[in-house]
């Protein structure tokens, strides 16, 4: 027998077999990740759908191959409990209010409800100007984020996401909590000033617990997603332009002690109107959200 020659064969059998274990056990999520999963057809396909319901893109789309699982999310009692330890420490009153119970110290309010809900009231409301001089936004945003840090409690992840303005012409300032990079929308602060003052802080602040399933699974297109909202929404009365599309986790609120929530694409149109598509059945997971007026 010529050892060399059946040296030789071994190495070409294990090689092959090593090469066909490694297809089977890595190739399905190497193929799923870096493949191109949104071709320029499918956006040309998606825009004349837009088109002609008046709809008209303005963001650009990330056309890899998008992955997303459920998040199993609970209201986020640490925090909360730390932030009404903070009011009772300062000497607050508690007292029953109607669906909430109200923690009052000096010129704060915070009312409770529920759902882990928490609203902080001003009286009077806090000055947010510069000598009567309305801030800009990125100005407002800092002295915000310097007052929550200082006066209240910073919450873990808080990521800002953008300023609106309602139809009594108050601001508000939205933030999201972030995990690993990916916004979960459902669970956020809001900040509601006019006329340059702070009148109230909103905060419904959820923690991750888990992801379900562990393994990611291949979501929706942003296009699918699109057309979805578009078919669910029929033709636009006048020209809107689509914003932006993002790839985040969103659900109503519960009072539970914990719930799954899916993988959404947030759809923006216009510059206040936001929809969620749930990535993996491609259902609208809300009607519309519009800047809430103040409580």
């Amino acid at each position: 027998m010529n050892l060399g020659r059946a040296k030789s064969i071994l190495i070409i059998a294990f090689t092959g077999l090593n090469i066909f274990l490694g297809y089977h056990l890595f190739w399905p999520d190497f193929g799923r990740l870096t493949n191109v999963a949104v071709t320029a057809e499918d956006i040309q396909e998606a825009e004349t759908i837009l088109n002609e319901n008046n709809y008209f893109l303005e963001t650009p789309l990330d056309r890899s191959v998008q992955v997303g699982d459920f998040l199993t999310v609970a209201p986020a009692v640490g925090f909360q409990g730390d932030i009404l330890q903070l009011f009772i420490k300062k000497g607050a009153r508690i007292v029953e209010a109607e669906n909430a119970t109200a923690y009052k110290v000096d010129n704060k309010t915070a009312y409770v409800y529920p759902g882990g809900l928490i609203r902080i009231t001003f009286e009077p409301a806090l000055e947010f100007s510069d000598d009567g001089n309305e801030l800009a936004e990125e100005q407002l945003k800092d002295k915000l984020e310097s007052f929550i840090s200082e006066e209240l409690i910073m919450p873990e992840g808080l990521v800002y996401d953008r300023m609106e303005v309602t139809d009594s012409e108050m601001l508000v300032l939205n933030y999201h909590r972030s995990l690993e990079g990916t916004p979960i929308f459902a669970s956020n602060l809001k900040a509601y000033l006019g006329s340059g003052v702070l009148d109230l802080i909103e905060i419904s602040w959820l923690d991750p617990v888990e992801r379900v399933p562990p393994r990611e699974m291949e979501v929706i297109s942003a296009t699918d997603a699109l057309t979805n909202l578009v078919d669910f929404l029929g033709p636009s009365d006048e020209p809107l332009g689509i914003k932006g599309i993002e790839l985040g986790y969103f659900s109503a609120e519960y009072e539970a002690e914990k719930w799954e929530i899916p993988p959404v694409w947030r759809i923006q149109l216009g510059e206040n109107i936001y929809h969620y598509v749930n990535a993996f059945t491609g259902n609208i997971e809300d009607d519309t959200f519009m800047p809430e007026q103040l409580p």
